[in-house]
């Protein structure tokens, strides 16, 4: 009895054993130490021009790019950089990609860090990448949007605008650009608008538009730079509800014409006529009147005369 408990216990011990030399797959992951592999390089672009970085870490939690001045006074943390470089646009940010479009000359010098942290909240600071930025034949404008998006009802209006300046006094052209989305990759031109101000048109929802601006001497052109996507939104108009239906008044009764024409006796030239007749009427009734209060009088002392009579023959007998 005693060997089948002996080969129990082995088998206990060798499961033992197994488990606490199990390979590191089976751990759980993210318990490593927080590590740099990858540093983004620099680069070296045309203004106006697009560039990528690329920083790669184990065992973080999240990430944040760093834009840093040549001096290292002015931090930008992800996107807060396109607020100081207008027309800058900047996608990737919250991963190991980042890529900078529409760079502008102000970017010289600049450099692109990494900031990779875990769970813990500790971090680690990747090496810096420098931004080189060569200015072309033509320099481009410096650009500042004047407007920002609106929310608008029917019959308001929102004019948009931006101001630019030429480092080298040349003309400077605007294309505005209109967009469903907030990625000026999606823009189409507008027919037109080619002003430095631009008022869109009353549209029900939200569209987004962006200017495009660009320095010209001669047949050059600087490369354009772009202003951020600001959405105007156009609220649906309001649907009133239906009036209630009233009864129709009841037409009142109308009076047939006299078809007999007018009476001659209210005529104007029958007035004396008229006069005459009612005269006669009253000197008539008058009359009448006054005959019947005679034969009345008459009869009653005809009849006084009688009652006299008798009685004076009453006496005499």
């Amino acid at each position: 009895m005693k060997k089948p408990y002996c080969v129990l216990l082995a088998l206990l011990v060798l499961c033992a054993a197994a488990f606490c030399t199990a390979p590191s797959s089976f751990a759980d992951e993210g318990d490593g130490p927080l590590v740099i592999t990858k540093s983004p390089g620099g680069e070296t672009v045309y203004e106006g021009d697009d560039a990528m970085f690329i920083s790669r870490a184990d065992n973080y939690s999240s990430v944040v790019w760093l834009i840093i001045s040549p001096d290292g006074e002015t931090v930008y943390e992800n996107n807060e950089a396109e607020a100081a470089f207008p027309g800058l646009e900047m996608e990737g940010f919250d991963g190991e990609e980042l890529t900078l479009i529409s760079i502008p000359i102000a970017m010289d010098g600049w450099y692109v860090q990494t900031r990779f942290l875990d769970s813990d909240g500790d971090a680690v600071l990747t090496d810096r990448a420098q931004i080189s930025v060569i200015e072309g034949i033509i320099p481009s404008p410096r650009v500042k949007l004047l407007s920002g998006g609106a929310r608008l009802s029917a019959g308001e209006s929102r004019t948009l605008r931006v101001e630019a300046a030429s480092p080298g006094g040349d003309a400077i052209k605007y294309q505005w650009y209109r967009s469903s989305s907030a990625a000026r990759n999606s823009g189409e031109p507008i027919p037109g608008a080619t002003e430095s101000a631009f008022t869109p048109p009353e549209e029900t929802g939200q569209v987004f538009y962006y200017v495009g601006v660009w320095c010209v001497r001669g047949r050059d052109a600087s490369s354009p730079i772009y202003t951020a996507p600001v959405a105007v939104i156009y609220s649906e108009p309001e649907t009133l509800p239906a009036p209630e239906p009233t009864a129709e008044p009841t037409p009142a009764p109308t009076i047939p014409p006299n078809r007999g024409g007018p009476n001659p006796l209210l005529a104007g030239g029958n007035a004396l006529f008229t006069g005459a007749v009612s005269l006669l009427i009253i000197t008539l009734l008058a009359v009448s009147v006054s005959a019947l209060i005679l034969h009345g009088v008459g009869k009653r002392q005809k009849a006084e005369e009688r009652d006299a009579l008798a009685g004076e023959e009453k006496e005499t007998e």
